[in-house]
């Protein structure tokens, strides 16, 4: 199995020049000459075979390449749908070659996020397996004069059944090209996947390891110019005045220009430095001495914010589920009442490698995009800025699809590709713009504050539950909810808890600090205060919370399969020592279910986390150390949430602008041992990047409980301090 390793041979016979002697990587093709002839070349068109499909071509030799058509953000899904594909094609991975493909409309969505590749595309891309897999028999069965049930295929050979002879799908890919691919072929049973669950190396990671891969921000090409944007502190505001010149005074500064960024409808102006390299663009930036009228922008605060939530959670709000009679069940005689309110923050996405595009308009109108994007198809956005039809924009306007440094939903948006598409029209040529840590951290979007108003009702043997939610909500920014609870905001609040009765209530909060989906969206602030108050019910009712869960969700099967192996896995049954501490919880979001168990223990004055056991449901996987690594990456982002820092705001702006004031989880701080225990079973495929994190918050803050009795409502908080 190889990754987009470039086939000199098949290189020089699409050019035609092989008397060229040309050292490019696959990623970033240095076609910046108006006049080359390698201009605007993509992946595709250097494939050596006869394309069966969009996705699949085979070569004359039986080499399978398979287009791993959507984002590679550490995911491992390059690998994960090609595995698909050849299942049901009868491949083993050493005989495929993957290649990333370009962003085009022939491959359907391309977009990633809300964990939804696998869960999404595991029916069609098993179905285009099988599929180009019949045409294969089909064509071996012609060959032969036999029926195709007399036919059969494996690692890439289609056999005449009871007799010695075969022919490798090199040999019959020609023929089966000319024939349509059935719409409903059939599929193998689980029970006979030879690479669907099982591990299988991901041939992106030597190359990442290595240095060698290609993100979007290693993106070159003959004579780029290098950009970066000074932007308003506060998000939003006019440009008041700046000195042009004094930027251009640099040595290396080509232009300064204004930009716009659009954040769900409304326009960010920024000023544009220009440059022949990124660090002649930002001492520019440093000269441009910008003036910003934005007054109006500066009177909100995280402290306003709160004061502001905590206001609206009075309100009745919006009906998201009601069960039973939960206001009645507050006048009752005999009730008990308990109230608590849990609140968390604003958070930056951060991922490693910053925000940034490379875009190159010619003067033909033809455009070149390296788009490190969640979201990659913009020729048709691009097309209309240009006055290109729509029919014309995948022909002249091309887009690569480099590695990205971590998505975590921010590369969704595509507020840098379309800043840079602007300059890059504007001078009519190639240039990269590179959003610094200060910008990425400063300008957000982010996640989503919230404030959670949650009531518990003890009468006799009655129990009533009521989680009511106030937050700003993603999809409504820039309009209104239309008294409908928004789809995005009630991410894990699991309902399936069998109390008397249930009440969730959501109240919208609309502020000017644009918000974007942020890894697990708003299950990263619904199963916090969720899960550590049914920890506290337990506690009331004087329950071991693992048993208050098995009893409270019994009709439940998958949640208590899950729960049952937690407890297994995590000996939870076993008696803890001296200063040692343990809490659990359990969520289902993006069509999986994930628990934790996590460990703490107090030595020498200092709490670490020994441990964490991790139980996943995700139905059927594809590569089990895929699940594996994301469940880990998802506890190391949770806790870093959870014990970190906050994004608080001041005067309208961020405080915080760099690792030094907005600090990631180190190593010494981790866990010391993370183990991640897969449930096997017939279900369809569920999420698997994101839902790792929602239930590490509160297993955290449920075992801080159990090691101090302090009850943890609001994130961050700092682990020593307990």
């Amino acid at each position: 199995m190889e990754a987009n390793k470039l086939d000199r041979r098949r290189f020089l016979k699409v050019t035609g020049m092989a008397s060229v002697m040309l050292a490019v990587g696959f990623d970033t093709l240095a076609f910046g000459s108006n006049d080359s002839s390698f201009k605007m070349l993509m992946p595709e068109d250097l494939i050596d075979g006869t394309q069966l499909n969009p996705y699949v071509s085979i070569n004359t030799d039986g080499l399978v390449t398979i287009m791993a058509h959507v984002p590679e953000l550490g995911q491992g899904i390059s690998q994960g749908i090609p595995a698909i594909i050849a299942e049901e094609l009868e491949v083993s991975m050493d005989q495929v070659k993957i290649i990333k493909a370009s962003a085009s409309r022939q491959y359907g969505r391309q977009s990633i996020g809300g964990s939804r590749s696998v869960r999404s595309l595991f029916m069609p891309m098993r179905q285009l397996g099988a599929a180009t897999k019949a045409v294969l028999l089909e064509a071996a069965s012609k060959k032969w004069g036999v029926q195709i049930s007399a036919c059969e295929a494996k690692d890439g050979i289609v056999y005449q059944k009871g007799t010695d002879k075969q022919l490798n799908y090199g040999e019959l890919v020609t023929d089966a090209s000319k024939l349509t691919l059935p719409k409903k072929p059939t599929l193998k049973t689980k029970k006979d996947f030879k690479i669907i669950g099982k591990t299988t190396p991901r041939p992106d990671l030597p190359a990442k390891v290595n240095g060698s891969a290609d993100f979007g921000i290693d993106a070159k090409t003959e004579g780029l110019l290098y950009a970066t944007i000074e932007r308003c502190p506060t998000l939003q505001g006019k440009v008041k005045n700046y000195d042009a010149d004094a930027a251009k005074s640099v040595k290396g500064v080509i232009d300064v220009m204004e930009v716009t960024r659009t954040v769900y409808g409304k326009k960010n102006t920024g000023i544009a430095v220009i440059a022949e390299n990124y660090f002649a663009a930002t001492e520019g930036r440093k000269k441009l001495n910008v003036s910003w009228d934005n007054a109006e922008f500066k009177n909100i605060s995280t402290e306003s914010m709160n004061k502001d939530m905590q206001n609206l959670s009075k309100e009745d709000g919006l009906e998201h589920v009601e069960k039973g009679d939960f206001k009645k069940s507050l006048t009752a005689r005999g009730a008990k009442v308990k109230r608590v309110h849990y609140r968390l923050p604003h958070m930056a996405h951060s991922c490693m490698e910053p925000m940034n595009a490379t875009v190159h308009v010619r003067e033909d109108n033809t455009v070149e995009v390296w788009a490190p994007s969640q979201s990659p198809q913009v020729q048709r956005n691009f097309a209309r800025q240009l006055g290109i039809a729509d029919n014309e924009a995948e022909s002249k306007i091309k887009v690569h699809l480099p590695y990205l440094g971590g998505g975590f939903g921010r590369r969704s948006m595509n507020d840098s590709l379309e800043e840079c598409f602007q300059i890059s029209k504007a001078l009519r040529k190639p240039v990269k713009l590179i959003w610094s840590r200060e910008d990425d951290t400063l300008q957000g979007p982010f996640r989503q504050t919230s404030y959670h108003q949650l009531t518990a009702v003890y009468n006799e043997d009655r129990v009533s539950l009521q989680h009511k939610l106030i937050s700003p909500a993603i999809t409504t920014q820039g309009r209104g909810s239309n008294g409908r609870v928004p789809f995005e905001v009630m991410e894990a609040i699991n309902t399936h808890y069998d109390f008397d009765d249930i009440s969730v209530r959501y109240t919208e909060y609309k502020n000017q600090i644009p918000i974007h989906w942020w890894r697990s969206v708003f299950g990263s602030t619904n199963a916090f205060p969720h899960e550590s108050f049914i920890d506290e019910m337990a506690a009331e009712l004087k329950v071991d919370p693992l048993e208050f869960r098995k009893d409270k969700l019994l009709l439940e099967s998958r949640f208590v399969n899950v729960l049952k192996r937690l407890e297994k896995e995590s000996n939870w049954s076993q008696k803890l020592g001296p200063n040692e501490g343990k809490g659990m919880a359990i969520v289902e979001s993006f069509g999986s279910i994930v628990a934790h168990a996590v460990f703490l223990k107090k030595e020498n004055g200092l709490v670490s986390i020994p441990k964490v056991v991790s139980v996943v449901d995700c139905g059927v996987f594809v590569n089990p150390d895929q699940v594996i690594a994301q469940t880990e990456g998802n506890i190391i982002y949770g806790l870093t949430a959870a014990l970190k820092d906050a994004i608080t705001f001041k005067d309208g702006a961020a405080e915080q602008d760099n690792f030094d004031t907005y600090r990631m989880l180190r190593m010494n701080e981790a866990p010391k041992d993370i183990q991640v225990h897969l449930m096997e079973n017939d279900e369809a495929p569920g999420g698997v990047g994101e839902p790792g994190l929602p239930p590490i918050a509160p297993a955290l803050t449920n075992a801080v409980f159990n090691l101090t009795g302090k009850r943890i409502r609001v994130l961050p908080f700092d682990l020593q301090k307990v």
